[in-house]
């Protein structure tokens, strides 16, 4: 049978028009990628690993691997075929190093293709991770997974992109592998640095994948939690009447940006789309997640990542007992954010402290709702002890000896110390010294018995606002009230535990540390009457952040603003 195989097509001096043109393009590209494919296989077939990497000669020392010019050709054929090749001769070149030797080759190949760039400044992966083809995908996985070079920040080509956001952009394939890659449900990649965890939950910052460079909401905070009473109460709280419109992973800024830009150019918050809260005071939840994937389940809610919590900027940046105007703003903010809550939503948060203060684009917004119950419900046993109000902790903490054993017992030592005085011995001081201790045990159980359990369990304004005094305490004097453990916030003893419970006033002792290098007198002495205000018994204590709000020490206009030295 005669061979009909199209062998020669002559493409010059045809009339074909502009399809034509286009047709006749695309023939030509075929042509040049297939003469540049084949002249790879053939250089491989002879050349083999060397075909593409070779060493550097350098007189008196080893040579140093180096990317050769054919590499970047085959990483710019249009449809990534030839890389297909470049992806096999790795391959080979690894599988065929001893085991001894293999670790220490992928870590040289793997700072290789992470140093390297083109002429136009793209490494490999980057260049891979553009492509279309199949071949050109399985080389960027294989690049990633085997070699371990680097598809996040610390490669980017010259405009600033990493190998995964280029990917991101690709066809559906390429996206969906970019995603999966070293994340969690599909789209966060979490940080090295950042972690907290506590007794109920554990927060990581996190890149969510999905998310352009530009996007406000790329960079955020999981909150995983461990208990799904907790977390259906945060949903609840967060989201009200809108949790019934929601379900996993559904963005709850559906339909506009989170910020946009003002006239300036700076960026604002845009609105609080499905969130119940105003975005001023609290940081919005993003989405949430309540589901099995890839074999394990998660149960944590997605927010914007915070600049610095409250904690923080007290213990990093000297603004405690300094910055007047930095500790006017934070007061102002949360008693705003406070005043939010309780005003507009009737609901207390019941778990006000400096972690659960955070700072994003410069203002203080409030987090954490799972111990958030609205105001005349009982409140939850999800507490931060060095933060409860003494009322609560009355009932909370209850001593374990009976008001009569404890009377007992002081009878007992009062007539030990009187047959010492008579007998001249000298345990007086020693017998004297137990006294006391239990004197202020009896104290103890007698202000827990003026507290029912009823008046203990119900939420009310004072609650948020005795830790709001405590929380301003540690602003004014750089210093805790209370002695607590610095993980879960704590009391850290029995001790501190009936200071507080024994509570009456704030002393002048710890006054006297308020604001002291304060060169305005009148300053001081109005920061001091609202820790007093805050921090008083319930009876005295003030009754709503409106009442806050108009404290004098947050009311400082025609006061000269001033950092203290």
């Amino acid at each position: 049978k005669e061979n009909t195989t199209l062998t020669t097509l002559e493409l010059g001096y045809n009339q074909i028009g502009d399809e034509g043109a286009h047709v006749k393009s695309n023939i030509l590209d075929i042509i040049s990628r297939s003469r540049v494919f084949h002249r790879h296989k053939d250089d491989i077939e002879v050349d083999g690993f060397s075909s593409y990497f070779a060493m550097s000669e350098e007189t008196g020392k080893s040579g140093k691997l180096y990317i050769k010019e054919s590499v970047w050709e085959a990483a710019a054929t249009t449809d990534g075929l030839v890389l297909g090749l470049v992806h096999n001769v790795i391959r080979d070149h690894l599988d065929a190093c001893k085991e001894d030797d293999l670790q220490s080759t992928k870590d040289e190949l793997k700072t290789l293709l992470n140093t390297s760039r083109n002429s136009d400044g793209s490494p490999l992966l980057h260049l891979a991770a553009a492509r279309t083809s199949a071949k050109a995908l399985a080389l960027s996985q294989y690049l990633v997974k085997e070699i371990g070079v680097d598809l996040d920040h610390a490669v980017t080509d010259k405009e600033g992109r990493t190998a995964r956001d280029i990917a991101m952009a690709g066809n559906s394939e390429t996206r969906n592998w970019a995603k999966s890659v070293g994340t969690i449900l599909g789209r966060y990649r979490i940080e090295e640095e950042g972690r907290y965890s506590s007794g109920s939950c554990t927060v990581d910052f996190a890149t969510d994948v999905t998310k352009s460079k530009s996007d406000p909401a790329r960079n955020v905070a999981i909150k995983s939690m461990h208990y799904r009473e907790q977390f259906d109460r945060e949903l609840k709280q967060r989201l009200g009447g809108s949790l019934p419109n929601t379900s996993n992973g559904f963005d709850l800024y559906t339909g506009f940006d989170l910020y946009t830009k003002d006239d300036s150019g700076d960026m604002i918050e845009n609105g609080k789309g499905l969130n119940r809260f105003d975005v001023d005071h609290v940081v919005p939840l993003l989405r949430y997640h309540s589901e099995d994937f890839e074999g394990k389940y998660y149960q944590c809610l997605i927010m914007l990542k915070g600049e610095r919590s409250m904690d923080e900027i007290i213990r990093y940046e000297g603004t405690a007992g300094k910055d007047v105007n930095k500790i006017t703003g934070f007061a102002v903010d949360l008693a705003k954010a406070l005043n939010h809550l309780h005003s507009d939503h009737n609901l207390i948060h019941a778990d006000v402290k400096p972690r659960n203060v955070v700072r994003i684009r410069g203002d203080n917004k409030l987090i954490d709702f799972d111990a958030s119950v609205s105001i005349g419900e009982r409140l939850t046993e999800k507490s931060s002890s060095g933060y409860l109000p003494p009322e609560v902790a009355a009932v909370r903490f209850p001593l374990e000896e009976s008001l009569d054993d404890l009377m007992r017992r002081k009878q007992e030592l009062e007539r030990e110390i009187e047959e010492s005085i008579r007998s001249g011995n000298y345990k007086v001081a020693r017998i004297s010294a137990q006294l006391e201790v239990v004197e202020e045990k009896i104290k103890q159980v007698e202000s827990a018995g003026s507290n029912s359990v009823k008046e203990e369990s119900v939420a009310c304004a004072q609650v948020d606002i005795w830790a709001y005094g405590v929380l301003m305490f540690e602003l004014l004097t750089d210093r805790p009230l209370f002695k607590c453990d610095k993980i879960f916030d704590n009391l850290l003893n029995d001790e501190e535990t009936r200071r507080l419970v024994n509570w009456k006033d704030i002393t002048d002792e710890d006054l006297s540390d308020v604001l002291k290098d304060c060169p305005d007198q009148g300053l001081t002495e109005s920061a001091k009457d609202l820790l007093q205000k805050c921090l008083s018994t319930k009876q005295s204590r003030l009754k709503t952040f409106n009442q806050v709000l108009q404290q004098p020490f947050l009311n400082r206009e025609g006061l000269q603003l001033q950092k203290l030295d």
